[in-house]
């Protein structure tokens, strides 16, 4: 909460309530993407607002926005739980950001496909160093490099805010290398084909090997969460 409190610049012109309001969004929503609040667990304005030591006001506004998101279920008398992970949802999720990062890798291509293509030899040369190590923290650094990378040069302010957007809302899925057997190494694989693909200006199969790389993901996804259902 202080690092984004200290990342934050007041505006004259916004109310204070608005301010806080916003910051308890940010927090709150942070807690559930990355799992320190976990799925179905219940949640009460009192202690969220004892946690951000804040009026109860702003934290309800916060709530409110999460519930648009589909992050949190709001019921009667203010039952108040964190949405469970359901396949169904990250089949969807998967399902529009592999179509997403295949535009994003042909725009990449056409736009300059010679300096992405080394940005990624790079990153992914990272994220297989980080495996051999089994670094879990430097390997999804990698991975972010690689997918930035790609997005960077493809140059698409719309699309950048529309896959972020599909991020942050897949993060929740995010069970870790560990968890997925063989998912880091196949990685690895999965970024060479398309690292080589935009080598080769060839902008048919650097999208075809893009989305493939988060269908599988999505795939290897999907197997853990039904499992879990089991």
């Amino acid at each position: 909460m202080a690092e984004l409190m200290a990342s934050h610049t007041p505006v004259a012109a916004v109310p204070v309530h608005r301010t806080k309001g916003e910051m308890a969004y940010l927090y709150l929503r942070e807690q559930i993407l990355s799992g320190a609040f976990r799925p179905g667990q219940r949640l009460t304005l009192a202690a969220l607002s004892k946690m951000l030591k804040t009026s109860q006001m702003p934290v309800r506004d916060a709530l409110l926005r999460l519930e648009q998101e589909g992050l949190v279920r709001i019921t009667p008398h203010t039952d108040i739980h964190v949405v469970k992970l359901e396949p169904r949802d990250a089949l969807e999720l998967f399902q529009i950001r592999s179509a997403l990062e295949g535009l994003a890798a042909r725009l990449a291509c056409q736009a300059d496909h010679v300096a992405c293509a080394r940005e990624l030899k790079i990153a992914n040369a990272g994220f297989a160093a980080a495996h051999k190590i089994d670094d879990l923290a430097a390997m999804a650094a990698a991975n972010w490099t690689f997918h930035r990378a790609i997005l960077r040069v493809a140059d698409n302010a719309h699309l950048t805010h529309h896959i972020e957007d599909i991020w942050d809302r897949c993060f929740r899925f995010r069970l870790g290398y560990k968890l997925i057997p063989g998912r880091a190494r196949s990685t690895i694989g999965e970024h060479d084909a398309i690292a080589e693909a935009m080598a080769r200006g060839d902008v048919a199969a650097c999208a075809s090997a893009a989305v493939g790389h988060v269908e599988k993901a999505g795939r290897d996804l999907l197997a853990i969460l039904s499992a879990g259902e089991g």
